[in-house]
């Protein structure tokens, strides 16, 4: 094998962007799927991340975050004076290890100064008001981002925005609480635990819940924020890595506070700020990481035989678009199929399946309807022309001449030979087909997945040779 680092970064690379994509569930399984799955979710991830210009999106939220820090701050004390757990917050949060410490005890002044103002100001409540306005903006611009990382174009309604961003507002201080009444009851109930057994065990167990509760906190980002259906294992996943993440930075942060040192000899008092600017443009790209992260997980099947689908031959792409319309048209309407029942019984890969069913949905030749028999409603596709008369001629006719031909100049009558030639052409394969009725393709499901287990014992048998040889 070589050991020229130039070829074996080509074999590297050539694998990352081609062979994965590959391999799909049916032809590996075991250690081997999860280890595959794995590679192709961080390679997903790192791709959108640098594609998606996530770096610029973590700069602007970390700019909002500013102009919000003190409103949240404000929010979160409210709620804290509303359970009278105000004096263990602001302990808490000011004598943990963030490498903030004293920033934040500022921010706890500016906050209850804020609210005092609020009650007691001349036009009572629109600083309340003001207060949660900042916050919605702010949850607002991290829908959007979170959208766009779900390629989601449509954002929620009004109405659901302002229930959500709500709850929002809500569950998110309270995590905290449980976040910093958790710490108390580390470094105080703990130590006056008799058993040392029991008290070392406890210690242990509870030192690791406030990583789990932050754990919990990106999971609930990732899937209540976005605008999308996000599996709740993709978020657990996400969430995890991401809180994985965040403590690493806080630790490293904190054990490079001999930077802090230099910083205020600086720039005196003025060091906390651009050090709290770092902190929360590390924290915006590590949830944006994990956001990225868990649409790449919950989405990597769309990317198998991704540069195949890109390079699919002209001739192909029409017949898996006669064979894919077949599917719907024969089995209507004892079973209807979404996009991923169809991807799944072809074998097909999920994004060429995608851009078929967008393309025979633009010629009209099949319709989205909502199936409401099951327990959700299902979005699934209908044949769009009368099932009996429908031939495959017809169909072929049909993305033939989808499409503009209206340009600057008609060549078809300077090259009217040729035109006509290849009129002639088409029109011959049409007539073949005009007869065969797109209802009367033959959807032999078993042989389908016989094909395919066929296939990968194929593969698997190849392998083993090889590694015998």
């Amino acid at each position: 094998m070589t050991k020229n680092p130039i070829v074996l970064f080509r074999i590297a690379v050539r694998f990352l962007t081609y062979d994965v994509w590959r391999m799909t569930a049916e032809n590996v399984s075991g250690t081997v799927r999860y280890l595959i799955s794995i590679v192709k979710a961080l390679f997903l991830s790192v791709r959108f991340f640098i594609g998606d210009r996530m770096m610029e999106k973590a700069s602007a939220l970390t700019y909002y975050t500013l102009l919000a820090i003190v409103p949240i701050f404000a929010l979160i004390l409210g709620i804290a004076k509303g359970f009278n757990v105000q004096d263990m917050l602001q302990e808490t949060m000011a004598q943990a290890e963030t490498g903030q410490n004293e920033t934040i005890t500022y921010i706890f002044k500016f906050a209850d100064s804020y609210l005092e103002h609020s009650k007691t100001g001349i036009i009572m409540g629109i600083g309340i008001v003001m207060l949660l306005w900042v916050i919605y903006s702010l949850i607002g611009n991290v829908e959007a981002v979170f959208n766009q990382i779900w390629q989601q174009k449509k954002g929620r309604s009004t109405v659901r925005k302002v229930t959500d961003y709500l709850s929002i507002m809500i569950i998110i201080p309270i995590l905290i609480f449980l976040v910093c009444g958790v710490q108390i009851f580390t470094h105080t109930a703990l130590n006056d635990i008799s058993i040392e057994v029991v008290s070392e065990t406890l210690r242990f167990l509870f030192k690791w819940v406030p990583y789990l509760l932050i754990i919990i906190v990106f999971t609930f980002v990732y899937i209540v924020i976005p605008n999308a259906k996000v599996k709740f294992t993709n978020a657990l996943i996400a969430g995890a890595v991401a809180g994985i993440g965040f403590i690493f930075f806080q630790n490293l942060y904190i054990n490079g506070q001999i930077w802090v040192s230099k910083y205020s000899a600086i720039y005196g008092s003025f060091a906390a700020l651009p050090l709290l600017l770092l902190w929360m443009q590390m924290s915006w790209v590590i949830c944006l990481y994990g956001a990225e992260l868990s649409f790449a997980a919950q989405n990597m099947r769309n990317f198998e035989f991704e540069k195949d689908t890109q390079n699919i031959s002209r001739r192909y792409y029409d017949f898996l678009c006669v064979v894919v319309a077949g599917l719907i048209y024969s089995q209507f309407p004892k079973r209807k199929f979404n996009t991923e029942d169809i991807s799944t019984t072809l074998h097909l890969p999920s994004k060429l399946t995608g851009n078929i069913i967008s393309h025979l949905r633009d010629l009209k030749i099949i319709d989205e309807t909502i199936d409401n028999e099951g327990r959700e409603e299902e979005h699934v596709w209908d044949p769009g022309r009368p099932v009996g008369d429908y031939s495959i001629g017809q169909l072929l006719e049909d993305i033939d001449v989808q499409g503009s031909t209206d340009f600057r100049y008609d060549y078809t009558d300077l090259f009217k030979r040729e035109w006509q030639t290849l009129l002639k052409m088409r029109q011959a394969e049409k007539e073949i087909a005009k007869d065969m009725m797109v209802r009367d393709i033959e959807i032999d499901f078993k042989k389908i997945d016989e094909l395919c287990n066929t296939s990968r014992s194929l593969k698997e048998r190849l392998r083993q040779l090889s590694q015998k040889a």
